[in-house]
């Protein structure tokens, strides 16, 4: 191997592992940090920021009208399909929705998915756990650290409804065995898994929220609940 190669070789190697240690300290920072100002520069440091609005639209089938007219007498007009069921912010999502964000064959399309939201005793608190599943639709790398970015919003507990941020931890993440997780940029086509753990007050979780813009302005939010109305996906 020439001077050169190896060179060339070793630079994209310490590229690499700066990547990687930038990373880490970024994520290290977004669990010290309490201060409002100080966890919102530390988030958009943390990944892409997305401007188009979210959306899921509902795969309902349109029932085909059957005939049953005497030959050569002319079929009725059949009503029009029904509107599709659409949801899009400041509406909540629901559990299991495909929610999408970016327009088709735009470079920047993303799937989002909340599942599995689970709450258990800890002491006086509940820990809260959550998966959220990113799919990467779009031509361009997408940079995200959930950990930064979701938040749940709004609990139930026995004194009634309390609207606040309840950030994921360190010591949440722990408790939970969510350890060594993968933050690397979600490449095209990719589809990626994030596991998530919060402590709320002895309660419920009634509503989550992810930061598309890092601050807040363009978000997703969904209650803790499967979509009664609807199920299923259409297509990517």
């Amino acid at each position: 191997k020439s001077d050169e190669g190896r060179v060339m070789s070793n630079e994209f190697n310490n590229s690499l592992n700066f990547e990687r240690v930038r990373r880490e300290m970024l994520l290290r920072s977004i669990y010290l940090l309490v201060a409002p100002v100080m966890l919102l520069f530390a988030a958009l440091a943390c990944g892409t920021i997305v401007t188009d609005l979210a959306s899921y639209t509902c795969p309902t089938a349109v029932p085909q009208a059957t005939a049953t007219t005497l030959a050569g007498t002319p079929l009725p007009t059949l009503p029009p399909p029904p509107t599709p069921y659409t949801i899009t912010p400041p509406q909540d999502f629901y559990v299991g929705d495909a929610v999408f964000v970016g327009q088709q064959d735009s470079p920047l399309r993303l799937r989002f998915r909340l599942q599995s939201v689970q709450t258990q005793p800890a002491g006086s608190r509940n820990l809260v756990t959550w998966r959220l599943e990113i799919r990467n639709l779009g031509s361009a790398t997408y940079e995200t650290i959930p950990v930064a970015l979701m938040v749940i919003t709004r609990i139930t507990t026995a004194s009634g409804e309390q609207t606040g941020t309840w950030q994921t931890s360190e010591a949440a993440m722990e408790a939970s065995g969510f350890t060594s997780e993968n933050y690397d940029p979600l490449a095209p086509g990719s589809t990626r898994t994030y596991r998530l753990a919060a402590y709320i007050p002895a309660g419920s979780v009634n509503q989550f929220a992810y930061l598309l813009d890092g601050e807040g302005g363009n978000r997703i939010t969904w209650v803790n609940t499967a979509n009664p109305y609807c199920s299923g996906d259409v297509a990517d």
